[in-house]
């Protein structure tokens, strides 16, 4: 079997705090979400604006765009793994046209009955595209496997490069997703912890972030999964959140991921 590699290479720019990751498996061009974008913010009375002006959100440059200054065409991608359907996580959804997009059936379902609509999120139909039902893949059609501290997973194309897990309590149906690599791993726990530092001085979700999530007490579960996660790999691991409160380590976590080749 022919071995499998990733390669991951930094897609947007710094000031962005919510992260869309490129990555290629043998011969698939992949993204993992597709970011923030004008196209969600019609509105600054929405809440979810607020939240954005906050932390500080500037869109300097399209994800497309900078996806050609890498010489990657966005007709090019061949998936798109979404690990939830926050309007932050989905911003060029109808960019990529030739685009598979995987997830989950919780969070598919979630989405396509308009049940997000209740997170204030309903402006992730703004980017939908037209056919997005017939791009649909779940990741529970894939070869399912099981890890001691995260429980069920499914091996995204059935291959051990590129597992997905469940992460319940903040968004419906939120998946992980753990890149395996020759040294170590990383694993990209979208928003079931804020940011990486919480995890590494064993802080809890405040008390805001528990009240807006799906639910409370599956965030607090699963963010004690995460450090234990951490305490208890066998071998090097990074774990990282799509969000981070002033990217206080995204110096640390860039180099890391601009160290991979």
């Amino acid at each position: 079997m022919k071995q499998s590699s990733i390669v991951v290479k930094k897609t947007l720019v710094d000031r962005y705090y919510i992260f869309s990751y490129y990555i290629e498996i043998n011969d698939f061009k992949i993204l993992i979400n597709t970011g923030f974008s004008e196209h969600v913010k019609p509105s600054t009375d929405l809440k979810t604006l607020k939240l954005f002006q906050r932390q500080d959100y500037k869109v300097y440059e399209t994800l497309p765009s900078q996806l050609l200054k890498d010489h990657i065409h966005p007709d090019e991608i061949d998936y798109c793994i979404i690990t939830n359907f926050a309007s932050h996580h989905v911003g060029y959804l109808n960019a990529f046209k030739n685009a598979t997009f995987i997830t989950s059936n919780e969070a598919y379902h979630d989405f396509i009955t308009q049940q997000v609509s209740n997170n204030n999120l309903q402006l992730s139909f703004l980017v939908k595209p037209d056919n997005f039902k017939d791009r649909i893949e779940f990741v529970e059609d894939f070869v399912q496997t099981d890890h001691p501290i995260l429980g069920k997973g499914y091996k995204i194309f059935n291959n051990d490069a590129l597992i997905s897990y469940e992460l319940p309590g903040a968004m419906p149906g939120q998946i992980g997703i753990m890149l395996k690599f020759k040294d170590f791993n990383i694993f990209m726990c979208s928003d079931a912890a804020w940011c990486r530092s919480n995890l590494e001085k064993n802080l809890l979700p405040t008390k805001k972030l528990l009240k807006q999530a799906h639910n409370g007490e599956l965030f607090i579960d699963t963010h004690d999964k995460l450090i234990d996660l951490k305490l208890e790999s066998d071998r090097q691991l990074f774990v990282i959140p799509s969000h981070c409160k002033k990217m206080d380590d995204f110096e640390k976590v860039m180099k890391i991921l601009d160290a991979i080749k």
